[in-house]
């Protein structure tokens, strides 16, 4: 810099920050001519530079911010500092709570430094009040450009989801990233930071074939066709030297990641978490996923994904614990309202609680797997001597925890006394019972049991009036 030693009267640190989506206009370059033209013009000696270069302006953890305050402003032996030179505001940060940006600024001044944004100059000591707010709208829109460019990206983003195509980031384990044409043509698998050129190409998935999407496939295979543990699954796996994703051994978890991934059945999926600006990231309810069924191949078909998912569920123990607990509630509530029932019919409370216990009732929780409803119902043998059982599906957690009524025949269950009722199978269609059936369906019920060689012919009078 052309300026003599006579001259000079104050020294500064020059700040300059270019990020990705930033615009030309915002080049490192064209900031260092603003700053230095400014520093001659104000006789003021820039002695060092940081640079942050394609770093987001979103958070603090900048190598080149970092430094500028480890190294020089908050260092006790450091050459006396009078400015810290910055463009403009945005170029200070993009942060997305205001009072961030204040802060850092704020440091310098309990330092003796003063920031100053070159493009609006010194602040106006005669007028403070106004210089700050002035400054204070000027970080709301440097946040707010932020804000918007991530809900454009987020819009856009979905918009490719919703036609099935990847939105970016990789592949799943066993899956690749597919390049497709201006025809939507399969051209060639796209490698490890490879992306595509022309704009309207997309990007979709399909099974590498290759160890990978085996080692998916035998996961299934042994975890639904073979009934093995977890435990097992993962000793086979590491026993055998087949690495996880990211090449290490495999755990529970990250077989269980695979288990319960909807992309395996060709499925894509997005939206499930929100992580934008640099914030925390946490998890979207299902409601808001962008799902789209059948949107490339899969690796495992739809029914084995299925069971999977059945067998998966109570596997874990806050499931049973969760399942246990309301069955028993349900149970509950279910006897009490029979009893009432019953001694308004005139059963006396003996009888009454004599004919609850001889009922053939099972419950079971509501499993929801994507669309579809399931339920498995589970008889004692002793519920064999009867036609039918009356089957109540039970919803956890919910203030209505008794859903489901079903009218089930004794012949459709299992050997092994169980059976899994489908909300898409013929089977709910005809077993369902809708609530203003319910008490015929309980008056059927009983008197089949009357009929069986469960009671003495002449016990309870009253029942043949219900």
């Amino acid at each position: 810099m052309l300026i003599s030693s006579q001259q000079i009267t104050k020294t500064a640190i020059a700040y300059y920050r270019h990020s990705a989506e930033d615009k030309q206009e915002n080049s490192v370059a064209i900031q260092r001519g603003h700053v230095e033209k400014f520093a001659n013009k104000h006789h003021i000696e820039i002695i060092h530079e940081e640079v942050d270069e394609g770093v987001s302006g979103l958070l603090a953890n900048r190598p080149g911010f970092e430094r500028l305050f480890t190294n020089w402003i908050k260092k006790t032996n450091s050459p006396r500092i009078d400015y810290v030179l910055v463009y403009d505001v945005s170029r200070w940060g993009r942060f997305q709570d205001q009072d961030q940006a204040g802060y850092y600024t704020y440091l310098c001044k309990e330092h003796g430094i003063e920031v100053v944004y070159v493009s609006r100059g010194f602040t106006d000591t005669n007028n403070q009040l106004l210089s700050n707010l002035e400054i204070n709208i000027q970080r709301y829109m440097a946040a707010e450009y932020s804000r918007q460019l991530s809900e454009k990206v987020f819009h856009g983003c979905v918009k490719v989801s919703q036609q099935g195509y990847s939105a970016g980031g990789a592949p799943v384990y066993g899956m690749a990233r597919q390049l497709l044409d201006v025809n939507k043509e399969p051209i060639r698998i796209l490698g490890t930071g490879e992306h595509k050129q022309i704009a309207n190409e997309r990007i979709s998935f399909t099974p590498k074939n290759d160890e990978t999407t085996e080692t998916v496939k035998n996961i299934f295979n042994l975890f639904v066709k073979e009934r093995n543990s977890l435990s097992k699954i993962v000793l086979d796996l590491n026993q055998k030297g087949v690495l996880s994703a990211n090449n290490k051994q495999w755990d529970r978890t990250k077989i269980v990641k695979i288990l319960t991934n909807e992309t395996y059945v060709g499925t894509r999926l997005y939206n499930k978490t929100w992580k934008r600006l640099k914030q925390k990231s946490y998890r979207n309810p299902r409601s808001e996923w962008v799902i789209v069924p059948n949107a490339f191949d899969g690796i495992v078909d739809k029914l084995l994904f299925e069971e999977a998912q059945k067998r998966l569920y109570w596997l874990f123990p806050s499931n049973w614990r969760k399942g246990i607990n309301a069955i028993k509630r349900a149970r509950k509530n279910i006897n009490n309202d029979l009893r009432r029932w019953l001694i308004n019919k005139g059963a006396t409370e003996f009888e009454a609680d004599e004919i609850i216990f001889k009922l053939p009732i099972v419950f079971s929780i509501k499993l929801e797997i994507k669309t579809n409803s399931h339920w498995c119902f589970l008889i004692s043998d002793k519920m064999r001597n009867s036609d039918n059982v009356l089957g109540i599906g039970i919803i956890p957690g919910s203030q209505n925890i008794i859903n489901d009524f079903f009218l089930l025949s004794v012949k459709d269950f299992t050997c092994t006394n169980f059976l899994i009722l489908s909300e898409n199978s013929l089977l709910y269609q005809k077993s369902k019972v809708e609530t203003n059936n319910l008490e015929a369906t309980i008056v059927y019920i009983i008197k089949q049991i009357k009929k069986s060689k469960q009671w003495y012919k002449s016990k309870y009078i009253f029942i043949d009036r219900l």
